[in-house]
């Protein structure tokens, strides 16, 4: 579907093949490893032995008064945290850095809850949410769009309440199983652009498929299109952000970087942008797993034979949700001293909910939302225990991890003794090694409680799907994982009664053909390394 691929013209952008090279991947690897938590606690632990051998061979007399300072503020410091709001999990994951770094790793965690950036970027996006909210319906012109959905309403209620995520009639929707049907569809839709193109990916890197799309938008830019382009800077391309952005220059594209990597320690680059939405007009968006890079078109591949992605499209009035969201993603960018820039460019002030009395259309109800680091709300991680609670025969649910807090397995494993039938389809190859292991060690306990699990063979899956009974469901960017719940800025599609439930649940029994499923005795023959690993990281998951 790409057709030819034009060849990247400037000498200056030299450095961008159609196929990453092995040091731009060596080098994005070692970022990785050298920015990580292990690596950061690590070094602490290694200056709290110093500290204590310089107490013990240099200021032999002041031992005691050491041991006694380090237990007492451990203690208090423990005390008052057992007494915070907040899942158990983390709490439990930050006792042992207190415990064994008893001052640095108090200063750890103060610098991880309260760091600079992040409070800054929280009131920052809090104010854009409040000017904007403008663009949101009221609340009792939203709620009338539910009448007619007493099922969902209280969803509709939550997701407006907690995150000014209206509920929509009258939208299309179209579930895509692969990559390559995704970006199809997407392709055929740039070339219909007329007013605007907004893009905000996790991953955007120099490949095939990104030639082609810029082979469009350059022309659209000509046309007179306004394309705009926000990616993540952990995601993309490594060291090379601003480069790139240089490049998008040269085809008229304006571009924007979600919270540029700086090589020094800095807790806020915890909080990665890794939504996937495209905007176009206002009135076509797309969403889901797939990002912009060769192999989530299966154009190439890197590390597996094939690699299995979802995503959606939406046609209609939801899409003002979508639009609104990357406006607000983009302008939280902005310079210090630039005003956020007046949406109605974009949005007309006037939610269009004049429709609302019509018959919708597949009588389905549709709820983009979004879900941030800084909101204090659980909106993700709500929307799939919702669906959970709501299953009344299946659930069927697609993604790369599974790494959650006891709260969700108890979710999961109720919704099983409830009678429901419980799937999951998970990868059998792993792209984050100590990430598997605990995945695997939460898998164990599903298994163990009549959930069925199945690994997909056939590559990689990469999939985020939640649907159950036919009749309700979520895509999106949203993993099974602490990241996607509490840590990064997510997005996706609520449905209700939607055709796409359907074809998703279809995509579901057929990849099941490419799986097998993982048994207790399956698990067992899992090699002891692998079971170890997770073990023994299972607690720090919530900080991984």
């Amino acid at each position: 579907f790409c057709g030819s691929i034009p060849v990247m013209r400037k000498d200056k952008f030299k450095k961008f093949k159609t196929k990453p090279n092995s040091k731009t991947e060596a080098a994005k690897k070692l970022r990785t490893i050298l920015f990580s938590r292990f690596i950061i606690l690590a070094l602490l632990l290694i200056l709290q032995i110093l500290f204590f051998l310089m107490f013990s061979l240099k200021l032999q007399s002041y031992i005691e008064y050491y041991l006694f300072a380090s237990v007492a503020i451990s203690s208090f410091f423990l005390l008052y945290f057992v007494n915070r709001p907040g899942e158990n999990e983390f709490k439990f994951a930050w006792f042992f850095p207190i415990l064994i770094l008893p001052v640095f790793g108090i200063l750890l965690y103060v610098m991880y809850k309260y760091n600079q950036g992040g409070i800054y970027l929280k009131k920052k996006l809090k104010k854009i949410m409040d000017d904007s909210a403008v663009f949101i319906p009221l609340k009792d012109e939203a709620q009338k769009i539910t009448k007619d959905f007493e099922e969902v309403k209280d969803i509709a209620f939550y997701l407006y309440d907690a995150g000014n995520y209206p509920a929509y009639l009258n939208t299309e929707t179209q579930y895509f199983p692969t990559g390559e049907d995704f970006f199809s569809d997407l392709i055929d839709e740039l070339n219909k652009a007329k007013k605007f193109v907004f893009l905000e990916f996790f991953i955007v890197e120099p490949c095939q498929i990104m030639d082609k799309l810029l082979e469009i938008l350059s022309r659209k830019v000509k046309e007179g299109v306004e394309v705009r382009i926000l990616f993540d800077s952990i995601g993309s391309i490594a060291l090379s952000s601003s480069l790139l952005r240089d490049y998008f220059t040269t085809f008229g594209i304006s571009s924007k970087v979600w919270l540029k990597f700086i090589p020094v320690f800095n807790t806020g680059l915890n909080n990665r942008d890794h939504r996937k939405i495209v905007s176009i007009d206002g009135k076509v968006a797309f969403t889901g797993g797939v990002n912009i890079t060769d192999e989530y078109a299966n154009l190439s591949s890197k590390r597996f034979d094939y690699w299995k992605d979802a995503g959606i499209k939406i046609t209609g009035p939801a899409v003002r949700s979508f639009t609104l969201m990357f406006l607000q993603q983009w302008n939280v960018q902005n310079k210090k001293n630039q005003p956020c820039e007046n949406f109605e460019n974009f949005i007309p002030k006037k939610a269009v909910l004049k429709n609302s009395r019509k018959r919708a259309l597949e009588n389905s109800l549709v709820i983009p939302y979004g879900d941030d680091a800084y909101n204090e709300v659980n909106i993700a991680e709500n929307v799939y225990k919702y669906i959970l609670q709501k299953a009344q025969t299946k659930v069927s649910i697609m993604t790369p991890y599974v790494i959650v807090d006891n709260s969700f397995i108890d979710d999961l494993i109720f919704t099983a003794s409830r009678g429901v039938q419980v799937e999951l389809i998970v990868p059998k190859h792993y792209d984050h090694f100590v990430s598997f292991c605990v995945g695997r060690q939460c898998i164990k306990t599903l298994i163990q409680n009549g959930i069925k699990v199945y690994a997909y063979e056939s590559g990689f899956i990469h999939s985020k799907v939640f649907v159950a009974d036919g009749k309700i469901g979520a895509v999106g960017s949203v993993n099974l994982d602490y990241r996607s719940f509490y840590h990064h800025f997510e997005c996706g599609v609520f449905l209700y009664n939607a055709k796409s439930i359907k074809d998703a649940e279809a995509d579901f029994e057929k990849t099941k053909l490419e799986c097998s499923e993982i048994t207790p005795e399956a698990y067992k023959k899992i090699p002891k390394y692998i079971r170890c690993i997770g073990w023994l990281f299972r607690i720090f998951a919530p900080l991984m």
